[in-house]
């Protein structure tokens, strides 16, 4: 991955990461990674429910929006990657949930957030 995109996907990460907080969601791991691949973030909400977050970051649609690059394929590998997680945290699965955002960055370097609860996979 180039350093650019590194550098936008980071920065839809933070993006994200503080616009849960300001909900009252408490971030519990960035970049968490396993055998299996990489959680970009987990989080539990404001009902205390964990929470995987995909974050998927654009610079505009040329590619479609964010949310299209979470595939079927890339929610059941996300849904894979939240059972590792939980087993390593010694959690249940139970009301463990996968999430999606979307970042979209304006060429103003303003930024818009789509969020996608419970993504099937």
């Amino acid at each position: 991955m180039t350093d650019e995109r590194m550098t936008v996907g980071r920065r839809g990460e933070d993006l994200v990461a503080a616009h849960l907080e300001r909900r009252g969601w408490c971030v519990l791991a960035r970049n968490w990674r396993c055998a299996e691949g990489e959680i970009d973030l987990v989080a539990t909400d404001p009902a205390g429910v964990a929470v995987v977050c995909e974050v998927k970051t654009r610079r505009g649609l040329g590619y479609g929006s964010p949310l299209e690059a979470v595939t079927w394929a890339k929610a059941r590998r996300l849904r894979r990657l939240a059972a590792a997680w939980a087993r390593a945290q010694g959690v249940g699965l139970g009301g463990l949930r996968v999430d999606a955002f979307g970042v979209l960055v304006h060429p103003d370097g303003t930024a818009s957030i789509q969020h996608v609860s419970g993504v099937d996979g």
